[in-house]
């Protein structure tokens, strides 16, 4: 029997290179016989898994180069031991900085951002705030360097230049993911627990700009007597680990009760798995050939955002390569 096909299964068509049926090209008639992944042309599953390997592929060895050849910002860490935590850093700050923007462009190709989690976005635009604000001062502010300083028995900060970079970066490319939320609009209406999540969500932001606007003032009023800067920006740190170990959990349950991650890019899964697991690799490292561990302590924000992160993102694997494959 022939089926008719809504009008996504033609986007879905056109967006993954395989040819439109015959009868959609025709005078208008979209009947056609179901496409399975039988059916699918290979030349259009090779040119997927071809965009798909540079998508991952080409940020990692970017950074790869760059780390090789490049300057090195970091004379904490000993030779040669340096030259590889810069090949680190600058590799999966290439891949955690370029896994927004598949994201960005699947958004602007479809004119779509139904199954793109809404409130994952708005809990990844208050972690990154947080974690940019710690990654800055932790850099640029003297400060905030000689209190971790004392803090730590005169060993600096493990905080990178990558690192604030990669921060700010995240923060812009949200800010651009959710603008696009508002211009393609077009989620299906939040009800039941689905409007419970938007509230308690909403509510947990404007917490959050409240209570640290109103904690700065008190340790800028008290002259640090009450708390120092670098509690206070730890505490913003502390905000983005807790923000990172539910923020996922929204766009989990999305894929779950759509049963297809359709509309949720696996290339931007694949790169935040990279980044996250060359992350830790460059903080353990630095750790282990300084033979200083408080860079892991007094940075648990990287640490366990990189963790994390790999926890997810091995969830989303699963549903798109297992669960959901033929959805």
């Amino acid at each position: 029997a022939m089926l008719r096909r809504p009008p996504i299964y033609f986007t879905l068509c056109r967006e993954s290179g395989l040819p439109l049926p015959a009868a959609a090209m025709g005078s208008g008639d979209q009947f056609a016989e179901p496409l399975t992944q039988a059916s699918a042309p290979s030349g259009g599953r090779s040119s997927s898994r071809i965009t798909l390997a540079a998508w991952v592929l080409g940020p990692t060895l970017v950074g790869l180069l760059y780390g090789l050849f490049g300057p090195i910002a970091d004379t904490s860490v000993p030779t040669p031991w340096d030259r590889v935590s810069s090949v680190l850093g600058w590799s999966y700050f290439c891949a955690w900085s370029v896994s927004f923007y598949p994201q960005v462009v699947q958004n602007f190709r479809r004119r779509s951002v139904v199954g793109l989690s809404l409130d994952y976005q708005l809990l990844n635009l208050a972690g990154f705030s947080c974690y940019f604000a710690f990654n800055a001062v932790l850099y640029y502010s003297p400060v905030v360097q000689q209190e971790y300083s004392d803090a730590h028995d005169g060993k600096p900060s493990a905080v990178r230049l990558n690192d604030v970079v990669f921060a700010g970066h995240a923060l812009i490319l949200t800010a651009i993911t959710l603008v696009q939320i508002a211009v393609f609009y077009d989620y299906p209406p939040v009800v039941g627990g689905g409007r419970l999540l938007r509230l308690c969500v909403l509510g947990g932001f404007a917490a959050l700009i409240l209570g640290s606007a109103g904690l700065g003032v008190a340790v800028a009023s008290s002259s640090e007597s009450f708390m120092t800067w670098l509690t206070y920006f730890g505490v913003l740190a502390q905000v983005k680990v807790l923000i990172s170990l539910v923020k996922y959990c929204p766009q989990v349950w999305m894929n779950y009760s759509r049963q297809t991650t359709d509309g949720w890019c696996i290339e931007n899964v694949l790169l935040d798995w990279t980044g996250g697991l060359l992350s830790v690799a460059q903080l353990v490292l630095d750790g282990w050939a300084t033979a200083d561990w408080s860079a892991v302590t007094g940075d648990p924000a990287k640490f366990l955002l990189g963790n994390v992160s790999m926890f997810f993102d091995v969830i989303f694997m699963v549903q798109h390569y297992c669960l959901y494959r033929l959805n």
